[in-house]
């Protein structure tokens, strides 16, 4: 791999110092603190403090903890307090693409068209095109001894973020990245411990880089139909079971050797079971919640909205995006009826409950 160079003299700069200020301004932990006005009116003096740290070296400081809900699910993340999270926003923004750019077409991350949503469509598509592949081939060879059968195959990496270690994060690094200021700014993300925070700003980056060589092997290999992976959590769908021995193979030698572990392997033909990823599920002609997401939307439905307290409608509002990007046309009846999107003007910004739950409605997608 090619290292990337030119990219350091992007990050040090007025104006990307200040698109990271604005950035930070719009997130809701600034809104919800009162910081985000003291970013905006005094954008100029924030971004030349981003500019000096950066370019002087980054020093950056500790955590913040806190329990926040994703999803309907309650996660533990490991934050920056706002000036720290700037400075990290200011590299991010501008490595970030050009990591993703080098990346597998269907690695899927959470950023901006390449999150659950995207992954969905894709798997659902490509195993359509799959299906039809081994309908033509067993057509043209009728007299074959083994028939082609599209399959699903899926695979987790357990606790991928806590099991990734130092040596094998700063080999990805550097493989990346050739600058010697951008390696000392992965010495300094990294910090020489094993484990990537959840929420830092630029964890899913250095974990979708580490992940980057197994997506292409994976892709590569002859007789895989399609793949996906959501962050720790792939699928790829093949033509036979020869196949898919010897993926499962590639996948866990390339995981033993950098201490990781692959657990909840799965095989099953293409339509016998819905392929669930990224909190969808994927069935042959639609995309609808998945059975643990519509578990939790279910029970938070179950209530009026006047009767939710504010920890469930913070619940109910990071599920929103299921609700209206799905193809479940009854579940979004109920949303409506029951004016449920009520709820994103009734939690207040300056309440303490809400300060790490709420979440603001997300963009419908264009087509499913």
């Amino acid at each position: 791999m090619t290292h990337v160079w030119g990219a350091w003299e992007k990050i040090p700069t007025l104006d990307n110092c200040r698109a990271a200020v604005r950035a930070e301004a719009q997130t809701g932990r600034c809104k919800r603190n009162g910081f985000a006005l003291d970013l905006i009116l005094r954008e100029e003096y924030w971004a030349r403090y981003v500019l000096e740290r950066v370019g002087s070296g980054l020093k950056l400081g500790s955590f913040t903890e806190f329990d926040t809900w994703e999803h309907g699910k309650l996660r533990h993340v490991r934050c920056y307090e706002p000036e720290d999270a700037m400075c990290v926003r200011a590299v991010v923004r501008v490595l970030e693409p050009l990591v993703y750019r080098r990346m597998s077409p269907h690695s899927y991350c959470p950023v901006q068209g390449r999150g659950g949503l995207a992954l969905a469509m894709e798997l659902c598509r490509r195993s359509r095109k799959a299906e039809n592949i081994c309908r033509v081939w067993n057509k043209a060879h009728p007299n074959a001894r083994h028939k082609w059968r599209a399959r699903v195959n899926e695979f987790v990496l357990q606790n991928y973020y806590a099991s990734l270690r130092y040596e094998v994060m700063h080999d990805t690094w550097w493989r990346h990245f050739g600058e010697p200021e951008i390696r000392n700014l992965g010495e300094v993300f990294l910090s020489g411990r094993d484990g990537l925070p959840i929420g830092a700003g630029y964890s899913s980056m250095i974990a979708n880089m580490t992940l980057a060589p197994l997506d292409w092997m994976i892709e590569k290999h002859k007789g895989v139909l399609g793949y996906g992976r959501n962050m720790d959590n792939g699928t790829y769908l093949t033509k036979s079971k020869s196949v898919d021995h010897d993926v499962r193979h590639i996948v866990e030698d390339w995981c033993s050797e950098r201490g990781l572990v692959t657990h909840e392997w799965s095989h099953y033909p293409v339509g016998h079971h819905a392929i669930e990823r990224g909190g969808w599920r994927i069935e042959k002609d639609r995309i609808l919640p998945g059975s643990k997401v519509m578990m939790h939307i279910e029970r938070l439905m179950a209530k009026k909205w006047s009767e939710l307290d504010i920890h469930e409608m913070c619940a109910l509002a990071s599920l929103y995006g299921y609700v209206v990007n799905s193809d479940c046309e009854k579940l979004k009846r109920r949303w409506r009826e029951g004016n449920y999107s009520k709820i994103f003007k009734v939690i207040s910004v300056t309440s303490k409950e809400a300060e790490h739950g709420i979440i603001y409605p997300p963009k419908e997608r264009k087509s499913a």
